[in-house]
This record gives C-alpha cells, sequence and structure tokens, in this order.
C-alpha cells in the first residue's frame, strides 16, 4: 500500500480513535499540564501524520506508521495506570486497525510493540502518572501475551490455509492446462462429467477411421526422430480439421487415428454425417500438401486410407478401475474400421447408410457390394468423389496456406 493511499484510507479511523484517547485521558484522576500536554499531541499527530505521508507519495511504510501507533497506544495504557477498561478499549481501536490494514501477520508483530509501548511509559511517564504496584502492569502484560500467543496460532493456521490454496490453485492450473491438451481427443461431456465413469449411452453418431499408408515402410528406411517428427505433424493435421467440423478424435492407434461426429455439439444426424464427410475431403486435401512436402525434402510416398459409417453407437469409459477409456462401441464402429481397410490409396469408402444421409451434399461413386470380415452378409460401398453442386450455403473445402 503506497503512502498516499495509506493516508487516504487511515486517516478518519486514527483521528476518530485518538479523539476516543483523548475523551478517556479526560476521566484520568490525575490531571494537569502533562496531560493537557498528551492531549494536545494526540490532536495533532493524525494531521501531521496524514500530511507526511502525502508528501512521501508511493512509499510503502504501513508497517512503520503502525509501529508508531502500537507504540503510542503502549504509552497511553501506561499514562492510564493500566486501567483494564481504558487498555481494553485502546487495545481493540488499536487491533481493528491494523487488522483491517495489515492482515492477521501484522497484528502479531505489533501487538509486541504496542506492549514495548506500555515498558516505556512505565519508565518515561512521571511517577504521579503510573501507579506504583506491579500488579496491573503484569494483568496486562499477560493478557498481551495471550493475544500475541493466540495471534502467532491464528496466524500459523492462516499460512496454513494459504499455503493449502496455494498449491490448490497451482492443481487447477495445472488441470486447467491438462483439459486445454484433452479437449480435441475427449468429449467436452465426458470433461464436463461429475464423475459418472460407469455410465453409458446410446447414440447415433459418425465414425471415422483415417490410416496412413507406406508408414511402417517409411520406418524400416528412414531415420527414427525425422519419422516421428512427421507423424506428429500428420496428427497435428488430422487434429486441426476433426476439431474444425465439429469432431471428437477419440484415439490414436499407431499410425491411425479415430474420430466420431454427433457426440457432443450434435446437431442433428444429417449435419453431423454431413460434417464427418466433409471432414475426409479437407483431411484428404491437407495431406496431399503435406506429403508433397514431405516428398520434396526426399521422403517416400505416403497415402491416406479412410472409412465412414454412421449408425447407433455404445458410448462410455471401457476399461477398469485403474484404467478407463471414453470411446465409442458396436458393429457400426468395427464397420467403419473395415471400410477404411477396403479403401483404396486416397479413397474415402463410405456405408450405404452414411451415403443415404450425404446424397444431397455429395458426389459419391457406387463402388459395389464388398464382402466385410465380421458380417455375414455383402456391404454397399460408396467412393467419396467430392461435394456436390447443391451446397451454396455450406463450406467450401479448405487447403492449407
Amino acid at each position: 500500500m503506497t503512502s498516499a493511499h495509506l493516508a487516504t484510507v487511515t486517516h478518519p479511523p486514527r483521528v476518530f480513535g485518538y479523539l476516543l484517547a483523548i475523551l478517556i485521558l479526560t476521566q484520568l484522576e490525575s490531571t494537569g499540564s502533562y496531560i493537557s500536554g498528551w492531549m494536545v499531541v494526540l490532536l495533532l499527530y493524525p494531521q501531521m501524520l496524514n500530511r507526511l505521508l502525502l508528501r512521501i507519495g508511493r512509499r510503502d511504510v504501513t508497517r512503520l506508521v503502525m509501529s508508531v501507533d502500537a507504540i503510542v497506544t503502549g504509552l497511553l495504557i501506561s499514562l492510564a495506570d493500566f486501567n483494564f477498561e481504558a487498555g481494553a478499549v485502546l487495545v481493540s481501536v488499536l487491533s481493528v486497525s491494523i487488522i483491517i490494514i495489515g492482515g492477521l501477520s501484522l497484528w502479531v508483530l505489533l501487538v509486541p510493540v504496542c506492549a514495548v509501548g506500555m515498558l516505556l511509559g512505565t519508565m518515561l511517564h512521571p511517577a504521579g502518572f503510573v501507579g506504583n504496584s506491579s500488579f496491573y502492569f503484569i494483568c496486562f502484560f499477560s493478557l498481551v501475551a495471550y493475544l500475541c500467543f493466540v495471534g502467532v496460532l491464528v496466524y500459523q493456521e492462516t499460512h496454513r490455509l494459504n499455503m493449502e490454496q496455494k498449491h490448490l490453485q497451482t492443481i487447477q492450473n495445472r488441470l486447467e492446462k491438462f483439459r486445454a491438451l484433452v479437449t480435441p481427443f475427449v468429449s467436452p461431456e465426458f470433461i464436463s462429467s461429475e464423475g459418472d465413469l460407469a455410465g453409458y449411452t446410446r447414440k447415433q453418431l459418425t465414425v471415422l477411421f483415417v490410416d496412413l499408408e507406406g508408414f511402417t515402410r517409411l520406418m524400416d528406411t528412414a531415420d527414427e526422430f525425422l519419422v516421428a517428427g512427421m507423424l506428429n505433424r500428420y496428427f497435428e493435421v488430422m487434429t486441426e480439421v476433426a476439431t474444425e467440423y465439429g469432431g471428437t478424435i477419440n484415439k490414436f492407434m499407431g499410425d491411425g487415428v479415430m474420430v466420431f461426429f454427433g457426440d457432443a455439439g450434435s446437431k442433428g444426424v444429417v449435419m453431423d454425417a454431413k460434417a464427418g464427410v466433409e471432414a475426409t475431403l479437407e483431411m484428404r486435401a491437407r495431406f496431399e500438401l503435406l506429403s508433397g512436402q514431405w516428398q520434396g525434402a526426399g521422403g517416400a510416398p505416403l497415402y491416406l486410407r479412410m472409412g465412414i459409417h454412421t449408425g447407433y453407437c455404445l458410448l462410455g469409459n471401457f476399461g477398469c478401475a485403474a484404467r478407463r477409456d471414453y470411446t465409442a462401441l458396436g458393429s457400426v464402429v468395427n464397420l467403419a474400421s473395415r471400410l477404411e481397410g477396403l479403401a483404396r490409396r486416397g479413397e474415402i469408402l463410405i456405408s450405404a447408410d452414411t451415403r443415404r444421409l450425404v446424397a444431397p451434399f455429395i458426389d459419391c461413386t457406387n463402388r459395389g457390394r464388398m464382402a466385410v470380415k465380421g458380417f455375414s452378409t455383402p456391404i454397399s460401398t460408396f467412393s467419396v468423389d467430392g461435394l456436390s453442386g447443391n451446397t451454396d450455403d455450406f463450406p467450401e473445402v479448405r487447403l492449407l496456406s
């Protein structure tokens, strides 16, 4: 707190407090010029201090100023012959002021300073103004000692709570950073859940699988660190596109990616399917540029294969108490994965169910019925060619700048 601010905040209560002290002095049995002199000092001191603080300006002299108040309070208590009632009032006024201005930590430091003021008073005041008996001094000193002891305990507890609060704040900051990292890969519904880890929901999703053909062969021939950098860049591009189109990155599997649309922020099954197919077109376009950069640097050619299917999946946290993964399960997921495996280089292969939903927006070529492992009957498949002409109100495919 700057001196100017301290002057503004403390001047009115300081003036009022010293007026109360003057009122107490008027009730002393011993009167005379010495008491009158103290009254004049108590009237002038707040005004002089206020002007001094305003001149000092920006320096922080809170402890010094409050220390002077504490010593003056101690002198007044001894001047009042350690009268309990008078002392209680003066200590209360001082304590409230200190706690408001500087908190409990400053109060713990300045209460002993007040005791020093009392001790100085017994030595500095004329003998007629301080009782000869040490009884009142001992009693009041005991009170101050007790207040100091309790103050120390309160300060320690407050300090402990502050440290715990800082620790919790640090943990919260780390969790926020972690949340920012995992948000693109985990459904916001799961992140904002209140701990229901065992609950499952059945939702209609569009599931997308992306695989990088040629990556395994590249791992056997190229530098591992170079390949790791390429893989991270590939994942970064896939994640950017999926997030832009409202998809949830569910998992990375080697060089493959699983994304689903329709979990968080679903816009309806049709728009979710449309977003999923448009995302694959965008992924393919961006990957072609990325692959060209790799080949230009002497790398082997790489290709994307993608499969999409739409239907009802079981969403939830699967695993054990030690490890759970939020994912989608069901035949829809299996078929999307199988379609990716059947796709040709650079092809986006979708099921008939997805095709029916996106037919107004997407041009496709019928690939016919294919035998799919794990399914008893052949599956109708379609290869995505691009956006149809009926997309005036939909965004065009964006390429990397």
